[in-house]
Parts: C-alpha cells; structure tokens; sequence
C-alpha cells in the first residue's frame, strides 16, 4: 500500500513538467540575445523574463531567431513589456540584429 500511495505522489509531482530538451545552439543563441537586453537596459535588476525556454526558429539563411517578452523599468521606474527579437549568427554568438517593441 505504501508503495503504491508513494509512486501514484511521484507520478503526480512529474505532472506539471516537460522535458524540455534545449540543444547547446539554442541555449547560446537565448544567452547571446538575453546578453544584450540586459546590457541594454537601463534598470538590469528590474528585468523579467516570461518564459525560460523562448521559441528559436531557424531563417534560410542558417540565422537563428529567438522572440523573447521582458518586463522591465525605465529611467524613471515605470515597467514596461517588451517584446525582443534578436538574429543571431549560426553558431549561436554573435548578435546579427535586434528590434525591441514596446507595451506587449
């Protein structure tokens, strides 16, 4: 009976998770393109990220795309979402481009 109650708490408690199997070219590409959010940011420590595993989609040209949302303070302390989109060199470290919008 013990055995059973601890295996059905095991099997819930494994729910809620996914398996989220992140390749080291897409854990490089979200770091380049996090880098540079917060490099840019005015407030670093008021930066939020929706989601720790942000789409990447690969372009025809090898490029990686990752949309990452963020909230964060401007100068005066107001937050804001945002919403980044960053290209990122095929080896996933070199920042291509980056175009942030605003009130997402």
């Amino acid at each position: 009976m013990k055995t059973g109650l601890f295996l059905l708490v095991l099997a819930l408690a494994g729910c809620g998770k996914t398996a989220a199997t992140t390749s080291p070219l897409d854990a490089a590409a979200r770091r380049t393109c996090t880098d540079t959010i917060e490099s840019r940011a005015v407030n670093r420590s008021s930066i939020s990220y929706a989601s720790d595993d942000p789409a990447i989609v690969k372009s025809a040209q090898g490029q990686l795309e990752v949309a990452i949302k963020f909230s964060a303070k401007n100068e005066i302390g107001m937050a804001s979402t945002m919403m980044a989109r960053c290209t990122v060199s095929p080896d996933g470290k070199t920042l291509v481009e980056i175009a942030v919008k605003e009130g997402l």
